[in-house]
C-alpha cells in the first residue's frame, strides 16, 4: 500500500483534499497519514529557550494533535486513515518537507481553493516544498465526480517518467480509466509535433500493458484547454522543476478545476 502525506487543517482546502483523496484511496491503493504543523511566529515563548520553549512546544503539540482528531473524526472518513497523526511544530514548509524526506511517503496530497489565478499557481511550483519535495504531488482543487483522468503530455513532457509515475498510482490497467491527451496552442514550429507525442505515449503504455478510452490532441489557448479538461477527475502531468520559464501547460493547469497530479 502507497503512503499519502496529507496536511489537515481547518480549511475548506483541507477538507476538499481529505474527502477527494478517501474517494479515491481504494483505487490508487493509498494509506493516508495525516500530519498538522503549528507555526509558532508571534505566539507567546516562541523565542524562549530551554525548558520553556520545550513545555511550549509540547503544549502546541498536544493542541494541534487534539484538533486533528476532532477534524478526522467530524469528517467520518471511510479509508485507511493511519492512526497516529503526526504533529509539528515550526514553518510549515520546512516541517512538511523534511517528513517527506525521512518519511518514505509516495505521494504529498493538499488542498487548494480555485481560484484560477495563474501567477498564484506559479508561485506554488517555485516553492521551496514543490521544488523539492522527493514525491508526486496532488492538488486538490474540486471534488469533481468522474472516475477518468486524462494523461496529458507537451513538448517539454518526459514520457517515460510520466507513464512510470503514472503506472505506479494506478496499478491494475484493467481498471485505469484514462484518456491520452497531446497539448500545445498550436501545432506548428514544434519540437515534437503532438501527433508524435502521442505516438510515444502510446507505444510506453502499450508495452506496459495500458490502453487510453482515447487518444487527441488538444490545440489552443490555456483557456480554451483548461476548460476542456474540466470533467476529469484528475489531470496528470510531468513538470521540470530545473525550468522556471512560464510555459502554456502549466497556465492549462493553473486554470484548470480538476485535481493535478504533479509528477517530477
Amino acid at each position: 500500500m502507497l503512503k499519502a502525506l496529507v496536511p489537515v487543517e481547518m480549511t475548506l482546502a483541507s477538507n476538499i483534499a481529505l474527502r477527494y483523496l478517501c474517494r479515491k484511496a481504494d483505487q490508487l491503493g493509498i494509506a493516508i497519514q495525516p500530519i498538522h504543523v503549528e507555526e509558532p511566529d508571534h505566539k507567546p515563548h516562541s523565542s524562549e529557550t530551554g525548558w520553556i520553549r520545550r513545555s511550549w512546544e509540547s503544549g502546541l503539540r498536544q493542541a494541534g494533535l487534539e484538533e486533528v482528531r476532532r477534524i478526522l473524526k467530524s469528517e467520518r472518513l471511510d479509508c485507511f486513515v493511519l492512526p497516529n497523526p503526526l504533529v509539528r511544530v515550526g514553518a510549515r514548509e520546512d516541517e512538511l518537507l523534511d517528513e517527506l524526506r525521512i518519511g518514505g511517503h509516495d505521494l504529498f496530497v493538499e488542498g487548494e481553493v480555485a481560484n484560477f489565478n495563474t501567477g498564484e499557481f506559479r508561485k506554488r511550483l517555485k516553492s521551496k516544498l514543490y521544488r523539492q519535495m522527493p514525491c508526486p504531488a496532488l492538488v486538490v482543487r474540486n471534488m469533481i465526480q468522474s472516475d477518468r483522468a486524462a494523461l496529458v503530455l507537451d513538448e517539454k513532457t518526459d514520457v517515460e517518467l510520466l507513464v512510470n509515475r503514472f503506472r505506479r498510482f494506478f496499478r491494475d490497467p484493467a481498471k485505469a480509466d484514462f484518456d491520452l491527451c497531446a497539448y500545445a496552442m498550436d501545432d506548428l514550429q514544434r519540437a515534437t509535433h503532438p501527433d508524435e507525442l502521442l505516438a510515444e505515449g502510446r507505444r510506453l503504455l502499450k508495452g506496459a500493458g495500458y490502453a487510453p478510452a482515447r487518444s487527441f490532441s488538444l490545440l489552443g489557448s490555456p483557456e480554451t484547454a483548461a476548460k476542456a479538461l474540466h470533467d476529469y477527475g484528475m489531470i496528470v502531468v510531468h513538470l521540470d522543476r530545473k525550468s522556471n520559464r512560464k510555459t502554456p501547460l502549466t497556465e492549462v493547469l493553473g486554470l484548470a478545476s480538476s485535481p493535478l497530479l504533479l509528477c517530477w
